[in-house]
């Protein structure tokens, strides 16, 4: 079953950003050895995380190449990526499996047209070389699907200093003519709350143990807020 892996900002310059994330109380791990990194991770014990990265605007130009090689919906993905501004840009689901053959011949019997496996890796702080597999729905409306990375990246232990405890809800924005799709993506999940929208993608985050909301010019652009305390409550949208 696939569940929310995380959530994805983009930013302009990813130096910058982990600055301000550790001026406002978070840890932040980066994803390659800093001065060559383009993201960066903050990490809970359990539950999605939050990417921030940078993606030049210029790879947009890779759109067609890419969806000749793996479909239109990885080169809708790379445009998605690439397009001008900062904050929430994108959000991941993932499974336990490291290969995602069986996970995309599932989604195509649900009857979702989704990419080849995009695979890739990165180079982790500590020298390691960390693997992992993407598929994309055609819609980068929707979200995509990661699979587990190889070798495991959630640290042993994690604590932030402004007291986040970990992601206690995304709500994602959805368009009525993608709400069928998104059915035969996302299966019920602990934390993605689908909410109906003009604007499609990740709109909020709660953060479980944050006291106030954090500044969004400091944050990435991305909005953070407290936890509401019943689920049952509107979010501040």
């Amino acid at each position: 079953m696939l569940r929310c892996s995380h959530v994805l900002c983009r930013v302009d310059d990813v130096d910058s950003a982990v600055s301000d994330l550790i001026d406002l109380g978070f840890s932040v791990e980066w994803g390659s050895v800093q001065e060559k990194a383009c993201n960066a991770f903050i990490w809970f014990s359990e539950g999605p995380f939050i990417e921030f990265f940078e993606f030049p605007s210029l790879l947009g130009r890779l759109r067609w190449p890419v969806s000749a090689v793996f479909g239109r919906g990885m080169g809708n993905r790379i445009a998605k990526w690439a397009a001008d501004g900062h904050g929430w840009r994108d959000v991941a689901l993932e499974t336990d499996d490291i290969d995602l053959k069986g996970t995309r011949t599932q989604l195509k019997a649900r009857g979702l047209s989704v990419s080849r496996r995009f695979r890739n890796s990165r180079t982790g702080p500590d020298g390691r070389q960390v693997r992992y597999q993407v598929i994309a729905p055609r819609s980068a409306a929707l979200p995509f699907v990661v699979s587990a990375y190889d070798p495991p990246q959630r640290p042993d232990a994690i604590t932030h200093p402004n007291g986040a405890t970990g992601v206690n809800a995304v709500y994602f924005g959805l368009r009525p003519e993608h709400r069928a799709d998104y059915g035969r993506l996302v299966g019920p999940d602990p934390w993605l709350r689908p909410y109906a929208s003009a604007v499609p993608g990740v709109l909020l985050v709660e953060l479980a143990g944050l006291t106030t909301p954090l500044d969004p010019s400091r944050a990435g652009g991305a909005a953070f807020v407290p936890a509401w305390p019943t689920q049952k409550q509107e979010p501040p949208l």
